[in-house]
């Protein structure tokens, strides 16, 4: 047993994350205080340091591409419920998406090379999703290079208070 000098409750040391330099081999912070303290501080860099934020998605990204290359396969069932929230969060995009689909299969709509390298396995990119039809095709790399340009200006804008 041992106390949380943050929360002042008495825990059990399986409540407490291992530290090799404490007497006892444990952090003196209980694991639900250091996830809070943890979170607080994710939150509020999150909210004022760009390149915390820069750091963070980039250690992110690299983590993804050596579990890939591990071949370690997402959970399914979170992967799930992610797209299925980010669908409820972006209708007008999943239309967009829809329309794209039938004008390609009814050949109002013909895929194109990309227009940065001319690979011909593209994707339909929207610069705006109130012009479903209106696409530039973009192969995957350039496609998600487009994509973190325009978060990374979005996150600047929200850091700085200003409109994108």
């Amino acid at each position: 047993m041992k106390a949380c000098f943050k929360c002042g409750l008495i825990k059990p040391l399986s409540e407490f994350y291992a530290h090799p330099r404490m007497a006892d081999g444990h952090l003196n912070k209980c694991k639900v205080c250091t996830r809070k303290d943890t979170a607080h501080r994710v939150e509020l860099l999150s909210k004022t340091d760009i390149g915390w934020v820069e750091a963070e998605l980039k250690r992110h990204r690299e983590k993804s591409a050596i579990a890939r290359l591990l071949g370690r396969k997402p959970d399914k069932l979170i992967t799930a419920r992610g797209k299925i929230a980010w669908q409820q969060r972006n209708k007008h995009k999943r239309t967009a998406h829809g329309m794209v689909r039938r004008a390609i299969k009814t050949g109002r709509l013909t895929r194109q090379p990309c227009e940065m390298c001319g690979a011909t396995s593209t994707q339909a990119h929207h610069d705006d999703y109130s012009k479903p039809l209106d696409v530039r095709w973009l192969c995957v790399k350039h496609h998600n290079e487009v994509h973190r340009e325009i978060n990374a200006k979005r996150r600047f804008a929200r850091l700085h208070n200003t409109s994108s």
